[in-house]
């Protein structure tokens, strides 16, 4: 992997988009460490618990869905929140194909015992932005990040096993 030789320091602006993306892993790492003391919960498993709690039992795919995820990541957590006891598991009574995922008592009290997802406040912070900076923003970011590896999905924040969703 062949590199270029730093020579000037950067524009302003790259500057600008550096110290941003800084502030923005410190906001991530400080989500996932409050959630590590929470019971040993992950960031992602604490943003399905808070989904769940929000909008009650949904199917894998629309759980990708609130969390802006691809549904092979969700359903990683979902296996380790239910592993954990947080979440249970029930046939969809429209489509007995399918998996609904539900809170249990112990995941409804672990939600709860949680402060509101990072994963939520930026998603937030998009809904307040004109939906055309949104579009600008995704293309600029999907032009700064590195290429999806063999085409996987991009796992959820501090997902556990997200190897297979680098990006290089």
């Amino acid at each position: 992997m062949g590199s270029q030789p730093i020579s000037a320091p950067p524009a302003p602006d790259a500057r600008r988009i550096l110290e941003a993306l800084r502030w923005l892993v410190r906001e991530l790492r400080l989500a996932q460490g409050s959630g590590e003391r929470s019971d040993g919960l992950s960031a992602a498993q604490i943003f399905v618990l808070h989904v769940l709690k929000d909008q009650g039992p949904l199917g894998v795919g629309d759980l990708a869905d609130h969390t802006a995820t691809d549904p092979s990541s969700v359903s990683v957590v979902v296996r380790k929140l239910h592993q954990k006891g947080l979440v249970g598991k029930e046939a969809d009574a429209g489509d007995r194909r399918r998996v609904r995922v539900t809170l249990t008592a112990a995941g409804l009290r672990a939600a709860g015992e949680t402060p509101l997802p990072v994963q939520q406040l930026m998603l937030d912070r998009l809904a307040a932005m004109k939906p055309a900076d949104v579009h600008t923003l995704a293309d600029l970011l999907e032009r700064l990040a590195p290429a999806a590896e063999d085409g996987h999905p991009a796992p959820m924040f501090f997902q556990e096993g997200a190897a297979a969703g680098r990006r290089r």
